[in-house]
């Protein structure tokens, strides 16, 4: 794990190792400067540290897209609002040994942030979410995340069934955009901070 900070920090990436899911939500937290606009990813790990509900708690200037009975059109809204926020609060869908983050994206708001816009970049994952390569984190989507997802999301996806990805070219295919930040430039050094938990959060 010191191995993988230390090739973090080598590409321009803060990152930290926490014992566990209150830690995380403390540090993520102490990243935020005070009075900052916040946007935030669709992340069932920001859920299970319990971040989310710290944000919308009302102590936060947080952009909620997640807020229950707003339309379509505002949720929109909101998710292109996120990406001009001071901070933006996000899990990453793998961890490469290298110190890269790789994902996979529906809509591509969610990336589109980690890479460019606001910032700062506070992204929270867990420790099943490292895998050795690119090539590993790729197989790593496509046989596991991804599928259960799109299960969970109720989506009528064959992934959803099989569980395995099928590159499919269904209406309601949650894999279309992949990306994957290797590094920041140097004048970016302190954009993008990586808490690792020792614990196994989200899918």
């Amino acid at each position: 794990m010191e191995t993988l900070i230390r090739k973090f920090k080598a590409n321009n990436i803060n990152a930290y190792m926490v014992e566990n899911r209150q830690e995380a939500k403390a540090l993520a937290l102490s990243l935020i400067p005070h009075q900052a606009k916040i946007g935030m990813g669709n992340s069932l790990t920001l859920r299970e540290t319990g971040i989310y509900d710290s944000l919308v708690s009302g102590a936060y200037d947080v952009i909620d897209q997640f807020e229950a009975g707003i339309s379509p059109e505002e949720n929109l809204k909101r998710r292109k609002q996120s990406l001009l926020t001071d901070v933006y609060l996000t899990g990453t869908s793998a961890i490469t040994g290298n110190g890269e983050l790789v994902n996979i994206d529906g809509k591509g708001n969610r990336v589109a942030a980690m890479m460019f816009g606001p910032d700062k970049v506070i992204v929270v994952a867990g420790k099943n979410k490292i895998v050795e390569s690119e090539e590993a984190a790729w197989q790593r989507l496509r046989q596991k995340a991804a599928p259960a997802l799109a299960k969970r999301l109720g989506r009528s996806t064959p992934c959803a069934q099989t569980g395995v990805c099928s590159d499919c070219n269904s209406p309601q295919r949650i894999c279309r955009c992949y990306t994957v930040i290797r590094c920041q430039m140097p004048a970016d050094n302190d954009r993008i901070h990586v808490i690792i938990v020792a614990e196994d959060l989200g899918l």
